[in-house]
This record gives C-alpha cells, sequence and structure tokens, in this order.
C-alpha cells in the first residue's frame, strides 16, 4: 500500500505551527521565524495550495505558498520579510497589539513602529488638573507665568 503524495499546503506546513487567533494566523516555522497574516488572506492561500501536488522540496513548497499570502509581518530572521500595501500592514499591525503580541518584536516598516508604543502613550497623556501641559488656560487664582526676560530689549518692551 502506497503513500498518498503531500499535497503544496501539506508540505508547506508541515515542520511548522499554524496559531489561529479569530482574524489573524501565525505560522511558526521551525528554524525559519514566524509571521503574522490575516487568516482571510491564509484561507485564500490554503484553497489555492490544497489542490496542487508538492514538488517534494519543502522549502520550494514553502516559497510557492508563502508567495500566496499579500500581506504579513514577520519576526527578524524569518525565510519570509514584512510585505504588503502600507493601509494593510498596519491594520494586520493594529489586530496583532489587540491580541497581545509585543509588536516591538516584529519587523514593521519606521513609520508604524509608533503602533507598538501607542499604549504607553496614552498612558503618559497629562490629567486633566494638569491644564500647563494640556495647552488650557491657567486657572484665574494661578500666578501669571513670567514672560522670558530679554538683557537686550529696553525696559517698556521686557
Amino acid at each position: 500500500m502506497s503513500k498518498r503524495p503531500l499535497n503544496l499546503f501539506e508540505s508547506a506546513v508541515s515542520r511548522a505551527r499554524v496559531i489561529r487567533q479569530g482574524d489573524i494566523t501565525q505560522i511558526v516555522i521551525d528554524g525559519g521565524g514566524a509571521f503574522v497574516t490575516f487568516t482571510q488572506e491564509f484561507y485564500q492561500a490554503q484553497k489555492w495550495a490544497m489542490p496542487k501536488t508538492a514538488t517534494g522540496n519543502m522549502i520550494t513548497d514553502r516559497g510557492r505558498f508563502f508567495e500566496q499570502i499579500g500581506t504579513l509581518i514577520s519576526r527578524p530572521g524569518s525565510m519570509v520579510s514584512t510585505r504588503g500595501h502600507s493601509k494593510h500592514v498596519e491594520q494586520l499591525a493594529r489586530k496583532m497589539n489587540q491580541a497581545g503580541y509585543e509588536i516591538g518584536e516584529w519587523m514593521l516598516p519606521p513609520e508604524l513602529k509608533d503602533i507598538a508604543t501607542a499604549h504607553l502613550r496614552s498612558a503618559a497623556r497629562p490629567k486633566k488638573n494638569d491644564a500647563a501641559a494640556d495647552g488650557a488656560p491657567p486657572p484665574p487664582d494661578a500666578p501669571a507665568a513670567k514672560a522670558d526676560e530679554d538683557d537686550d530689549a529696553p525696559a517698556w518692551l521686557r
């Protein structure tokens, strides 16, 4: 009795873990890093790869399968790099942040690095009673702030 040949999807994800978390899916590749993509994109690539016969070379099969995923965010040292339209990559990064991923550990374009610290910035916002920090006028009973004095200016300008 002969074993049925692997399809492209089975070969591509062999020695890898597929972790589905609602709208996002993480693929952790033994010795090849990890990446996260939208679950919908992962399913589309899976559907594309299932009817195709594997080549017998797992690396080639992974490459062919991963090419079908248009938007992904990878970890440093992964066999695939972060890619996709910037709007979609940002959307994916936000979903990862909501799912509890430590975004700073993933390869994001420089313009999206602030997503990694967005929760820290919101915690550092000034409190309502810190009027000077948020640009609100000082309370009426507060002493007037002295303007910086310019020693070279005439007294009537100071």
